[in-house]
């Protein structure tokens, strides 16, 4: 089979249109009478569909756009002075496009730095604490009776602090100012700033169905055939058939 395939064969050139026939131009090949006949059946099934329609209308049926609606040599014109060709919607549908993509990315710059300087306080909390305090009793006292605030020599409330942790002696000096306001100021505030998160996220969803809904929109606009695929939740998405490149 190598050296078959190895010996130059003759090529096979199409052949062209007769000299006599070349006011025709190119000779139609079986491909493209098959574009053809396609596009002469499609066109024929559509008058049928039409001409059952007419047969089959109602005379009395009425709708207010008929009264914007006028035809010019068969095909129907628009009047009314609001309309909009299909060029400029798929113009002011990509400016949208554009103007939600752009906003999409304000939303992504902002949850990712609030995402970097705000910590899961959920995760610490659940998390077992790394480090340990382990106090050896010298006598064979009972643990429950071991008061921390006395050996630690500070208030039972500043107990529980693993650092900042002022004794009786320097509170009794210099009154340390009370840090219950100012921290739920800051639990406050770090809440906010959660909510925010949440509420960012959320609109950045949005944003996302809002920019696939315009690109379906577009795809809709545009050329090619295309099939409606509908999913086991009800929502619906176009698949369009894969043409072959030249």
């Amino acid at each position: 089979s190598s050296l078959r395939n190895a010996v130059k064969r003759k090529t096979h050139k199409e052949r062209s249109q007769p000299a006599a026939r070349a006011k025709f131009g190119l000779l139609e090949k079986h491909k493209d009478y098959v574009l053809r006949a396609q596009d002469f059946n499609k066109k024929k099934k559509t008058l049928q569909k039409l001409k059952e329609k007419a047969a089959f209308r109602n005379p009395d049926e009425f709708y207010f756009k008929m009264e914007k609606m006028r035809t010019n040599q068969g095909v129907h014109v628009n009047t009314s002075k609001d309309c909009i060709d299909a060029d400029t919607l798929k113009l002011l549908r990509t400016q949208d496009l554009n103007y939600i993509h752009m906003k999409k990315k304000v939303e992504d710059t902002k949850i990712e730095k609030l995402q970097g300087s705000l910590h899961c306080i959920s995760a610490l909390v659940d998390a077992p604490k790394q480090n340990t305090h382990t106090i050896f009793l010298d006598s064979d006292e009972d643990p429950d009776e071991f008061d921390a605030a006395k050996h630690f020599d500070t208030v039972p409330e500043l107990v529980q602090r693993s650092h900042n942790r002022p004794k009786r002696s320097q509170l009794e000096e210099s009154p340390a100012q009370p840090e219950t306001k100012s921290n739920d100021r800051l639990q406050r505030a770090r809440e906010a700033q959660y909510r925010e998160l949440l509420q960012r996220v959320e609109r950045k969803k949005k944003l996302d169905d809002a920019m696939q809904g315009l690109q379906t929109q577009r795809n809709l606009m545009g050329k090619g055939r295309r099939k409606k695929v509908t999913a086991e939740d009800g929502s619906a998405h176009f698949v369009w058939r894969q043409e072959r490149k030249r």
